[in-house]
């Protein structure tokens, strides 16, 4: 299968590398060619000039681009007398609608990654132009298997949606890093304070997912009355952390809907 990629950031390196098989034929383009050297002597790789080269050579094209560059990347795609070509838009905010009026194309499908879908752990959410047949659906989403758990969404939740899956890993990372130098701050090292709240962050995970229990009730399983975790716990109330984090999520919310 021949798959173009534009844009080899984060997101359109995490596609090319988890994608990669030998079924599959790619050709990639990017703005700073430097950051795309690695790729040369990659067999099943070709690194393109131009765009309408990356277009007229796939069958799914995949725009991974900046949001401040992704309006003149639909206008050169516009320009390109190609309506085979199946286009796959990460950009968040950007609606089929948009896509399809400014890259004059109808065959639009939207998808939402993540970068730890790189570990095919992730959740990718997808919706469908209503021009995609049954049988291309079929075929992207088997596609995209690699990536982790796919999402079929209504268009109108992708934005909720990518707060919480595609934003959500920075989230994480920074109350992970709260919690590490908490840990320094009470004279455990910087590297065993990482690797214990790493294992800590996995192991209630895992604990969660397997006994199948309410998050109220795994706080009360370890709560000891007057203890020292509801201590824990009353400052986190107290400073209203929770309400902190569920403002984040809604600021963050308010500013993919203008993007």
């Amino acid at each position: 299968m021949n798959i173009g990629i534009i844009g080899i950031g984060n997101i359109g390196s995490m596609l090319l590398e988890t994608l990669q098989s030998k079924e599959n034929f790619f050709y990639i383009i990017n703005r700073t060619r430097e950051k795309i050297k690695k790729y040369e002597k990659i067999e099943n790789i070709t690194i393109c000039k131009t765009i309408k080269e990356v277009y007229v050579n796939s069958k799914y094209v995949f725009v991974a681009v900046k949001p401040q560059h992704i309006d003149e990347v639909f206008k050169e795609i516009s320009e390109i007398e190609n309506d085979e070509t199946i286009l796959i838009s990460t950009a968040a905010g950007k609606e089929i609608s948009e896509i399809s009026e400014k890259s004059k194309k109808s065959n639009v499908i939207r998808i939402m990654p993540t970068v730890i879908s790189k570990i095919g752990k992730g959740v990718t959410a997808i919706t469908f132009n209503n021009t995609i047949e049954k049988n291309i659906r079929k075929e992207i989403v088997e596609m995209l298997k690699p990536l982790g758990k796919i999402l079929m969404l209504d268009e109108e939740k992708f934005d909720a949606f990518t707060i919480l899956n595609s934003s959500g890993p920075a989230f994480v990372a920074y109350i992970l890093e709260s919690y590490i130098e908490g840990a320094i701050n009470i004279g455990l090292h910087a590297e065993d304070a990482k690797e214990l709240v790493l294992k800590t962050f996995e192991g209630t995970i895992k604990f969660l997912e397997k006994e199948n229990i309410a998050l109220n009730e795994l706080k009360y399983k370890v709560s000891s009355p007057g203890g020292v975790t509801i201590k824990g716990l009353y400052e986190l109330e107290k400073k209203g952390v929770k309400g902190s984090i569920m403002k984040s999520v809604y600021e963050a919310y308010l500013k993919n809907k203008i993007l």
